[in-house]
């Protein structure tokens, strides 16, 4: 027997469910290697496997369920193309866009013909001109068949005769939206008349013609349009106040008004607020926000733009900070709340809707062992994407339609089960009593283990429970890894926040030593074998780990971390994000380059050379610093490697990885036992 959703959402057993993982021609068969290497690994060794650029990284469903968009790799190390599918028949030779002179970035359908992909070229002469990259980020818009490929927004000069500045400033352009209501149509950001500020226009996806909505200006971004085109939230950066000041517009007005700010500094708590979304209705005025102006974590609330005041909370965490709004169109395409995000330990979805609970409810427990999210579904209602994700399995996205959940494919299939481990979600108290979220992830095999410390990276970021390559891959070599959410990390509320301020090297350093006290009393941790490793603020952090005294580690591993802070926090001043700039004030504590001396463990330094978050002269800086002290250390420079994940290729990849795990094993002589 097999029973209905609605049956299922309601049934305490699914047993009756049908579960058919298909072998669908997606991901499982792209990298097509040879080698005898290692048959746990289908023919890649241990760093090739974690290494392997992504096989899949997404799909969609056309509007009207017929057919599946995704993107895929066909080699380990090769370019993205778009194959499209027939959802009734896998089995049928997919479409195939891209060729090997472009690499696509993203797809979405328009309509059910047509999609706009994203895509970068290497144009060789554009260096020639004076510009600091050979890359070309261009949209195009194509037809399912692949018959039909029109560049978008259609180009208004020669860009022969263009100044290289202006071909970068020009190919940034972006897709804002798509309007289901109008399918031939979509909203789009581009700089059209040279000025370097994208402004907002709708643009014909049969012609390329472009038509303007809205203009910003150095000191308006607008951040949200309606269905109807009208700009009805914006943003400006207030540089007096260091605060990133919100504004709102009524629907029959021109006139925009202050309705919030989020802003942080030494003077003045966190606060924040941030619209979300035009509350769904006949009212066209009210908006969702998130705000903690009257709560430790972040709540969800109805901001009457009219009245110029807050309304009542419609959802709030006691953890977590809320974070959006979820909404899907019903049948006749209105759109309907279903639910609240928030950071929870995998960004988590609180259901309200009783159907969609009832469908999540039934995921899950087909699902029990990752975090699932439905991506995409057809407008019908009838079929859906589902994207899961866990410690175990590397993102994955599967086929929901007639009540059978198909696997469609994964984004790193030669990760099998057995090579990865479990990951827990804890809490420790630091040694101030203040509660640290944390992640730990266990290799296969009996503990105490030679651990890592693994802070993140922003810092006023966070991790998220699931697949993570950084801990994966060395839990895969036998070390233990915690992630600590030290002070400063964002998501858990003002009171973990506010308590990193300024702390940088200081109570934020203390909080990640605390985490190896934690796991050497869990009998997790051997503490003669204590490493840390960081990327971006972790590599800051790992710096500082290599000389704070008294010193639980005995090996370092910084990853494109800073090591100037006064530098850097005068960087961000020019070159921050509006966000990055509002938190510039709390960057403050120990800089590095005034402590090389005092560095008591060997030190791997790494860095992307075109790394455009953290500049490259930071770890350059730092190396200088510590050949001058006679220090032992090790230095890697990352060719054409960038700062973020997406930027940094397998053959970047196939450097670190032995590298790390060689400093890890045989230079600290950390190896763990067989």
């Amino acid at each position: 027997m097999t029973r209905s959703w609605d049956q299922i959402g309601k049934a305490a057993a699914f047993s009756t469910l049908l579960w058919s993982l298909v072998a669908a021609p997606v991901a499982g068969a792209q990298t097509g290697a040879n080698s005898e290497e290692d048959s746990q690994t289908n023919g890649l060794s241990g760093f090739e496997a974690f290494a392997a650029e992504e096989a899949m990284s997404m799909a969609e469903l056309s509007p009207n369920g017929k057919h599946i968009a995704t993107l895929q790799r066909l080699a380990k190390d090769g370019k993205q193309v778009v194959m499209i599918y027939d959802v009734d028949d896998l089995s049928v030779k997919p479409v195939t866009l891209g060729s090997a002179r472009m690499d696509i970035r993203t797809v979405s359908w328009v309509n059910n013909e047509k999609l706009v992909v994203r895509f970068s070229q290497d144009v060789d002469t554009l260096q020639d001109l004076g510009a600091d990259t050979r890359l070309v980020s261009k949209l195009a818009v194509v037809d399912r068949k692949g018959k039909r490929w029109l560049e978008i927004p259609r180009n208004r000069s020669d860009r022969r005769s263009e100044f290289a500045k202006t071909i970068e400033n020009f190919s940034a352009a972006s897709i804002f939206d798509i309007l289901p209501e109008e399918p031939n149509h979509i909203l789009m950001r581009f700089d059209d008349d040279q000025d370097f500020i994208d402004d907002f226009f709708k643009v014909n996806i049969n012609t390329g013609s472009a038509r303007l909505l809205a203009r910003n200006t150095r000191n308006l971004n607008i951040g949200y349009i309606d269905e109807d085109g009208d700009p009805r939230i914006a943003r400006r950066f207030d540089q007096g106040d260091e605060a990133i000041v919100y504004l709102g517009r009524l629907k029959d007005s021109g006139e925009w008004f202050e309705i919030g700010r989020t802003q942080a500094n030494l003077e003045n708590t966190s606060r924040v607020f941030e619209p979300l979304a035009m509350v769904e209705g006949d009212n066209p005025d009210l908006v969702y926000v998130a705000s903690n102006h009257a709560t430790d974590t972040a709540a969800i609330y109805i901001y009457d733009l009219r009245k110029r005041e807050m309304g009542e909370m419609q959802f709030k965490h006691p953890r977590y900070d809320a974070t959006g709004v979820a909404r899907v169109r019903d049948k006749n395409f209105n759109r309907k709340l279903v639910g609240f995000w928030y950071s929870g330990k995998a960004g988590d979805l609180y259901v309200v809707d009783p159907e969609e609970k009832a469908l999540y409810d039934a995921i899950n427990q087909v699902l029990p062992d990752t975090h699932n999210i439905i991506v995409s579904r057809s407008r019908d209602g009838n079929s859906y994407i589902v994207e899961a994700e866990g410690p175990r399995m590397p993102t994955s996205w599967y086929l929901l339609k007639n009540n059978k959940l198909d696997l469609l494919g994964q984004s790193m299939p030669f990760l099998k089960e057995d090579m990865l481990a479990d990951v827990e979600w804890v809490r420790y108290k630091a040694r101030d009593g203040l509660e640290i979220p944390a992640l730990v992830t266990v290799p296969n095999g009996e503990g105490p283990f030679p651990v890592v410390v693994n802070p993140h990276g922003g810092p006023i970021a966070r991790d998220f429970w699931g697949f993570d390559l950084w801990a994966q891959m060395l839990a895969y070599h036998g070390y233990a890894v915690i992630q600590p959410q030290f002070r400063i990390s964002t998501g858990f509320g003002r009171k973990l926040l506010e308590a990193g301020y300024a702390q940088w090297g200081l109570t934020m350093q203390d909080d990640l030593e605390d985490g190896v006290t934690y796991m050497v009393k869990r009998g997790l941790a051997d503490p003669d074998r204590v490493a840390i490793f960081g990327w971006s603020y972790g590599g800051y952090a790992a710096t500082v780990g290599a000389f704070r005294d008294p010193n639980p580690f005995h090996c370092a591993i910084s990853g494109a971390g800073v090591a100037d802070v006064p530098y850097f926090r005068a960087w961000l001043a020019d070159n921050g994000t509006f966000l990055e700039k509002a938190y510039r004030g709390t960057v403050d504590g120990l800089n590095p380059l005034d402590h090389i001396d005092s560095v008591d463990v060997p030190l791997l330094v790494i860095h992307g050379d075109i790394d455009e978050r953290v500049p490259v002269a930071e770890s350059r800086k730092l190396v200088r610093k510590l050949k001058e002290y006679g220090k032992q250390h090790e230095y890697i420079e990352l060719e054409d490697a960038n700062h973020f994940f997406g930027t940094i290729y397998y053959r970047h990849w196939m450097e670190m990885f032995p590298a790390m795990i060689n400093w890890l094993d045989n230079v600290c002589g950390l190896k763990p036992a067989s």
